[in-house]
Protein backbone atom coordinates (compact mmCIF):
# COMPACT_ATOMS: atom_id res chain seq x y z
CA UNK A 1 0.00 0.00 0.00
CA UNK A 2 3.36 2.67 0.34
CA UNK A 3 3.78 2.23 -3.19
CA UNK A 4 0.12 2.76 -4.05
CA UNK A 5 0.02 6.02 -1.53
CA UNK A 6 3.89 6.89 -2.84
CA UNK A 7 4.36 6.89 1.25
CA UNK A 8 7.37 5.31 3.04
CA UNK A 9 5.48 4.46 5.56
CA UNK A 10 4.28 0.46 4.87
CA UNK A 11 2.22 -0.67 7.97
CA UNK A 12 -2.00 -0.61 7.86
CA UNK A 13 -3.40 2.68 7.35
CA UNK A 14 -6.70 1.64 9.30
CA UNK A 15 -3.61 1.57 12.63
CA UNK A 16 -3.90 -1.70 13.74
CA UNK A 17 0.34 -1.98 13.24
CA UNK A 18 0.09 -4.52 10.96
CA UNK A 19 2.13 -4.59 7.19
CA UNK A 20 -0.33 -3.12 4.71
CA UNK A 21 -0.45 -5.40 2.07
CA UNK A 22 -3.64 -5.24 -0.09
CA UNK A 23 -4.71 -8.35 1.64
CA UNK A 24 -4.24 -7.74 4.78
CA UNK A 25 -5.81 -4.24 4.49
CA UNK A 26 -8.49 -5.82 2.87
CA UNK A 27 -9.58 -8.75 4.28
CA UNK A 28 -7.19 -9.70 7.41
CA UNK A 29 -7.02 -6.14 9.13
CA UNK A 30 -8.29 -6.89 12.69
CA UNK A 31 -10.40 -3.78 12.20
CA UNK A 32 -11.69 -4.61 9.39
CA UNK A 33 -12.90 -8.72 10.27
CA UNK A 34 -15.91 -7.50 12.38
CA UNK A 35 -17.19 -6.08 8.99
CA UNK A 36 -16.83 -9.32 6.52
CA UNK A 37 -18.40 -11.35 9.35
CA UNK A 38 -21.29 -8.82 9.26
CA UNK A 39 -21.65 -9.03 5.94
CA UNK A 40 -21.64 -12.88 5.67
CA UNK A 41 -23.77 -13.42 8.61
CA UNK A 42 -26.32 -10.81 6.72
CA UNK A 43 -25.66 -12.93 2.89
CA UNK A 44 -26.29 -16.36 5.73
CA UNK A 45 -29.45 -14.55 6.99
CA UNK A 46 -30.90 -14.77 2.92
CA UNK A 47 -29.94 -17.94 2.96
CA UNK A 48 -27.08 -17.63 0.41
CA UNK A 49 -24.16 -20.01 1.23
CA UNK A 50 -21.07 -18.68 0.24
CA UNK A 51 -17.53 -19.76 1.07
CA UNK A 52 -15.77 -16.95 3.56
CA UNK A 53 -12.90 -15.99 0.97
CA UNK A 54 -11.23 -12.25 0.21
CA UNK A 55 -11.46 -13.21 -3.26
CA UNK A 56 -15.49 -13.32 -3.86
CA UNK A 57 -15.82 -9.59 -2.70
CA UNK A 58 -12.58 -8.03 -3.99
CA UNK A 59 -12.88 -9.87 -7.32
CA UNK A 60 -16.95 -9.98 -7.81
CA UNK A 61 -16.78 -13.68 -8.58
CA UNK A 62 -18.88 -16.81 -6.99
Amino acid sequence: MAIIKKSGNNRCWRGCGEIGTLLHCWWDCKLVQPLWKSVWRFLRDLELEIPFDPAIPLLDIY
